[in-house]
C-alpha cells in the first residue's frame, strides 16, 4: 500500500478531498445517521457525474501519456512529447500501487523500448521511469527481468559513447534499482558492474561526471556491503576508488560538483574499507591526512570529504 503522504501530494488530491468534505456534509460517512437525512436524488446525481468526469479525465490522461509514448517508439512522434509523458510516468509510479500497474498493464514494456532509443532525453527519462517503478519493490523488479537489465545497460553504453554523464548517471540509477537484491544481480556483478563503475568513477572532471561518479561509489560500497567477497569481480572499480582517496582533491567554483565530489571521496572511502586489505586503507588514510590542509584552504566543502573519509579508513565512522 502506498504511503499516505504520496496521496496528499498528489496534484489532484486537494480536488479529490474538497470533494469527499462536500460528500460527508450532504450525507452520511456510514458510520452515523447524516444530520441532514439522506443525500437528495440531485445531490447524488451530482456526486455520481462529478465522479465520473474525474475517472474519465484520469484515464483520458493516462490514453494521452501511452500514446505520446507509443508514437515515439514507433518512429512518427515527437521527442519532446515522449519525454513530457515519461516525466509524468516517473512521478506517478512514486506510488507503489502506480509502480505495479505500469507493470500489470505492460506499460513497463513500452518504457524499456523508450530506454533503447538513440535520443538521450528520451532514453534517459525512460531510465528515470525504470528507477522509480523498480526501487525496493521485488514485484517490479522481477517483472521488469533481465531484458531490463540488458536495455539498461544498453543505454548506458551510449551514454559512454556519447560522453553524456547526466544520461549516464539515469542510466546507472536505474542499473542499481533495478538489480538489487534481484534475481539478476548475480550475473550483474559477475559480468558488467565492473566494467560500468569503473569508468563511471573515472568521470568526477566535471559537474555531471562528479555527481555519475558519487552514484558510482555509492553503489560500489553498497555491492561489498552486501557482500564483500564480490570484490572479486570488482577490482578495477576498487582499484577506480582507491585513486580518489590517493590523488588530491579537485575544486571547483561550482557548489554541486565540488558537494559531488566531497560524496565521491566517503563513499570511496566506505568501498576500499569494506573491500580491504587494511594496507590499502591505511595508504588512503595516510593520503588523506596529506591532502587535508590543502583541502581546507581551497575548499570548505570538499575538506569535509576529505576529513570524512579520514574518518571512515581510520574506523572512527562506520
Amino acid at each position: 500500500m502506498s504511503e499516505p503522504g504520496a496521496a496528499a501530494a498528489h496534484p489532484d488530491y486537494p480536488m479529490w478531498s474538497s470533494l469527499l468534505r462536500w460528500s460527508l456534509a450532504q450525507g452520511s460517512d456510514g458510520t452515523s445517521a447524516s444530520p441532514q437525512g439522506p443525500m437528495s436524488e440531485e445531490k447524488r446525481k451530482f456526486l455520481e457525474g462529478a465522479l465520473k468526469a474525474m475517472g474519465e479525465d484520469g484515464a483520458e490522461r493516462q490514453r494521452a501519456i501511452f500514446e505520446a509514448v507509443q508514437k515515439y517508439v514507433d518512429g512518427a512522434g515527437d521527442a519532446d512529447a515522449c519525454v513530457d509523458a515519461l516525466e509524468q510516468l516517473e512521478d506517478d509510479a512514486q506510488d507503489l500501487d502506480a509502480a505495479r500497474d505500469l507493470l500489470k498493464v505492460g506499460m513497463l514494456g513500452l518504457v524499456l523500448k523508450a530506454v533503447d532509443a538513440d535520443d538521450a532525453a528520451v532514453s534517459a527519462a525512460a531510465c528515470g521511469v525504470v528507477a522509480v517503478a523498480t526501487a525496493n519493490d521485488a514485484e517490479v523488479q522481477n517483472g521488469a527481468g533481465q531484458a531490463a537489465v540488458d536495455a539498461l545497460l544498453g543505454a548506458w553504453r551510449r551514454s559512454v559513447a556519447a560522453e553524456d554523464d547526466a544520461w549516464g548517471r539515469r542510466a546507472l540509477h536505474a542499473l542499481c534499482a533495478t538489480t538489487r537484491n534481484a534475481p539478476m544481480e548475480k550475473k550483474y556483478v559477475e559480468k558488467d558492474a565492473c566494467e560500468v563503475l569503473k569508468h563511471a568513477l573515472l568521470r568526477s572532471a566535471t559537474k555531471d561526471g562528479a555527481r555519475l561518479a558519487a552514484k558510482a561509489a555509492f553503489a560500489l560500497q553498497a555491492l561489498l556491503a552486501d557482500d564483500p567477497g564480490r570484490k572479486t569481480h570488482l577490482g578495477s572499480a576498487i582499484n577506480a576508488a582507491t585513486r580518489h582517496l590517493e590523488a588530491p582533491p579537485l575544486f571547483a567554483d561550482d557548489v554541486a560538483a565540488d558537494a559531488a565530489r566531497r560524496q565521491l571521496r566517503e563513499h570511496c572511502a566506505r568501498a576500499v574499507a569494506r573491500a580491504g586489505p587494511p594496507k590499502r586503507a591505511e595508504q588512503c588514510a595516510a593520503a588523506a591526512k596529506r591532502f587535508l590542509g590543502d583541502a581546507a584552504r581551497a575548499a570548505a566543502c570538499e575538506a569535509e570529504g576529505v576529513a570524512d573519509s579520514l574518518a571512515v579508513l581510520e574506523g572512527r565512522e562506520s
